[in-house]
């Protein structure tokens, strides 16, 4: 059975039995927004949420009744598991019946029913270390599950299931719930508000920058998982963002000379791990708050001081706007003035036809060129590599993708060149079954040779001879794979072979790449970051795939082509920390004004589809053995090259963060771009095949990258440091503008607005933002019959003399 077919078959027996699950991810995250309302026993939502991805069955232990003592086993931690039969044996043991579940590290849950009463949360009460609690609030992965390493969540037999789990012990709610509070303190609340939840968890926020600056350089590291964690828990209540919470630990990390020492990947990798095991473990609720006199009186010094401290210290309040002037930069598209393509760049013979495909697609030079050179560089592949100097060299492919919102002219520029591309494949159809029949007809020679070789060895052992080595003729040979120029939806494990067909490169060609880069945690069981990170290079590269032997490809090179919505684009980079983003030319080109149609430009014009040709079928080794070749910089193109280096060099001094990544990736782009500005101009033109790269074009190269790629690349990348909260508010706006609203409920912008994306806690915290940002005050309460007044929000009328495209 299948990875995903044991996942599926736990999560519909736990869901048959009456147990409501959800799917999480191999990381044990959510991979639903609100799952402790989403989660179910319907077996259509479940074979929706299971249709080929890799997740996991989760239980939600508050709507399961259930709670849940998880008993940890890790090197070099507490053991749990030894503890908890230690605390079992000074009490009395537990019931014979109830439910235990093997968990992947040796560790073990043990379920038991809700007692009565208030139910238990998250707390682990007066439990030793190594043991925790999943409760109301809580989930645990359930049993059946299995991960891709095949270790899993196995029940033990003999047990009750886990849906007629015991009730909890008396001995052990006691030891789970908290002291009863002193005489004259008010309960702690059963539901903290989003609103206190929220000033809570951004007072700790804020706090977080002074807190880390002041741990020792010894126990940094400690501290900052100790952080990512405890905020974690509160953005599992809905409190904080994620991102939030990793812009505030990054920025601290910089203060106090962390990020230096450590570098990003690592510190990336401390905080995601704290967050990671936190967002599982919610916050439990606030006490609630008791001003009186005799409370303020009890207690430790230290607790009264920080009472009077709070009461004297002025509330931060985090205001970017105000009702007579909003904080307009929310709608900003971010773009700004940006300049326009420099055309030449091209070779004059080009610009008739990047100007009349441009006007026949209605839109501007701009949305033409980065298409036209992803496109013709990813069929040049690592078929030339550009050579800087001996021991440098540069594949080149160029990733390329159009910045802009929908309906600003993406598709049709990528769809003027993609159907020259399309009519080169179809030409090629002939030669590949050409190709086929020699490859069935090698097969069939195999097959022989083999035949032969099976009697050569029987007939040696008859005559008790040494039976003959199998001849490399007789080796098995592959199925045909049909080579591809390029793709447009492919996994991992179909591209493998396609490469394997087309060793110098395919193209990845999508309208939205959103839809790829936001999914790399997602395929494969696992992460496929390391596979297009190698993409990019072109370097060896071994896939795996389960029940199969293994691709082993010599060069991967996959060329992308395409396009990001500018919210998507901060969403599908957002908290990349090894640099996927940095691979990319931007353009964010201006949308075109309006022009009547003209037939000034062919549907498919001869001269590209030329050029795509001479580009697809350059030659480098033959079927069987596939030899790249190094075109060299001429010495006066080595001399530009240098003189662009050493300014690069000294401009990244002046820049951080992601300008800095982006900039360092600068010399590598301008190689790149001067190898395929080359060849483009060579396969347009025709003639003999460049044998060296000029100096022009490396000036037309750097030209390129200095005085557009850097600036439109840096206004994009501007986009990856937003929060998913910015891009959130900036739709609600947007659909308050189109509604023309003036006044709206949580529950229309949850629904409505944001299509539920966000739960009911974070919905709150995002209108709580637009308030802070001067577009929503409180409307007065409207009471439409019994029961709690329903709340609104009073949208800025300042929103409509906004123009929104």
């Amino acid at each position: 059975m299948s990875l995903h077919q044991e996942n599926i078959t736990a999560a519909l027996a736990l869901a048959s039995a009456g147990i409501k699950i959800f799917p999480a991810g191999v990381d044990k995250r959510p991979m639903v927004k609100g799952w402790q309302e989403g989660a179910t026993c319907n077996v259509d939502q479940i074979n929706t949420w299971w249709n080929g991805a890799a997740v996991l069955p989760a239980i939600p232990c508050g709507q399961n009744n259930l709670v849940v003592i998880d008993c940890d086993r890790h090197e070099g931690g507490a053991d749990g598991v030894a503890a908890f039969k230690s605390l079992i044996v000074a009490h009395g043991g537990l019931p014979p019946e109830v439910p235990l579940v093997k968990t992947p590290n040796g560790g073990v849950h043990v379920y038991f029913k809700q007692p009565d009463g208030e139910a238990l949360g998250n707390g682990r009460g007066s439990l030793p270390p190594g043991i925790d609690v999943r409760g109301a609030g809580g989930f645990v992965v359930g049993p059946g599950a299995r991960l891709p390493d095949g270790r899993g969540w196995t029940e033990v037999n003999g047990r009750s299931p886990i849906h007629d789990a015991p009730p909890m012990p008396r001995w052990l709610v006691a030891v789970l719930r908290p002291a009863p509070r002193q005489e004259g303190r008010e309960r702690g609340n059963a539901d903290t508000s989003d609103d206190r939840g929220r000033a809570y968890a951004m007072a700790a926020l804020d706090r977080v920058e002074a807190e880390l600056a002041a741990s020792p350089v010894g126990e940094r590291n400690d501290r900052l998982y100790k952080t990512a964690f405890r905020l974690a828990t509160m953005a599992a209540r809905g409190w904080l963002m994620e991102s939030e919470i990793i812009q505030t630990l990054v920025r601290a990390c910089e203060g106090n000379g962390y990020l230096r020492e450590h570098g990003h990947r690592a510190t990336m990798k401390t905080i995601e791990s704290g967050l990671r095991e936190g967002l599982i473990v919610p916050h439990d609720d606030l006490e609630d708050r008791d001003d009186s006199p005799a409370h303020a009186n009890r207690g430790n010094g230290a607790r009264h001081q920080q009472q009077q401290k709070q009461k004297t210290a002025p509330q931060r309040v985090r205001t970017t706007g105000e009702w007579d002037d909003p904080d307009i930069s929310i709608l900003d598209d971010r773009r700004g003035e940006l300049p326009d393509l420099p055309v030449d760049v091209f070779p004059q013979s080009m610009h008739r036809w990047l100007l009349d495909a441009s006007r026949g697609a209605g839109v501007t030079v701009g949305h033409i060129a980065l298409p036209l050179i992803g496109i013709a560089s990813g069929l040049i592949g690592v078929a030339r590599r550009v050579q800087a100097t001996r021991s440098w060299q540069q594949p080149m492919t160029s990733w390329t993708c159009l910045v802009g919102a929908s309906g600003s002219g993406k598709t049709p520029s990528l769809d003027v060149v993609k159907r020259a591309l399309s009519v080169v494949e179809r030409s090629r159809q002939r030669d590949n079954a050409a190709r086929q029949l020699a490859h069935e007809t090698r097969i069939e020679r195999a097959k022989a040779a083999a035949k032969k070789w099976k009697e050569d060895v029987a007939a040696a052992v008859d005559a008790g001879q040494p039976p003959p080595v199998k001849p490399a003729e007789a080796q098995d040979v592959r199925p045909f794979v049909m080579p591809r120029l390029y793709v447009s939806d492919c996994t991992i494990e179909r591209l493998a072979p396609l490469l394997e067909a087309r060793p110098r490169g395919v193209i990845y060609v999508a309208d939205e790449l959103a839809r790829l880069f936001m999914n790399l945690e997602r395929y494969s069981g696992g992460s496929d970051r390391a596979f297009w990170l190698e993409a990019w290079d072109g370097n060896s590269f071994t896939v795996e795939r389960l029940g199969r032997p293994p691709v082993i490809l010599a060069h991967l090179l996959v060329g992308v082509v395409g396009g990001f919505q500018p919210d998507l684009l901060a969403r599908s980079f957002a908290g990349d920390s090894d640099g996927i983003y940095s691979r990319f030319l931007y353009a964010w080109p201006p949308e075109a004004p309006f022009r009547e149609p003209t037939d000034d430009a062919d549907e498919v014009d001869p001269e590209i589809i030329n050029a795509f040709a001479r580009l697809a079928s350059l030659q480098a080794g033959d079927d069987d053995t596939f030899a790249p070749r190094s075109v060299p910089l001429t010495a006066d193109a080595r001399t530009v090259f240098a003189q662009f280096a050493q300014f690069a060099h000294q401009e990244r001094q002046l820049l951080d963060g992601h300008d800095r990544e982006y900039w360092c990736k600068g010399t590598g782009h301008v190689l790149r771009l001067s190898g395929a500005l080359c060849f483009l101009e060579w396969a347009w033109t025709g003639g003999a095949e460049p044998q060296a790269i000029d100096a022009r074009h490396v000036e037309s190269a750097v030209m390129l990258w200095k005085g557009y790629l850097w600036p439109h690349g840096r206004a994009a990348l501007r986009l990856v440091g937003l929060s998913d909260k910015h891009g959130h508010a900036r739709t609600v706006l947007r659909w308050l503008h189109t509604g023309n609203k003036s006044t709206v409920s949580r529950e229309e912008v949850r629904r409505e607005a944001l299509a539920q994306r966000l739960d009911a806690a974070e919905t709150q915290a995002l209108l709580d933002m637009l308030v802070r940002a001067g577009w929503l005050r409180d409307a007065p309460m409207k009471v439409l019959g019994p029961g709690r007044p329903r709340r609104e929000w009073e949208v800025n009328p300042r929103l409509f003399a906004v123009p929104l495209y």
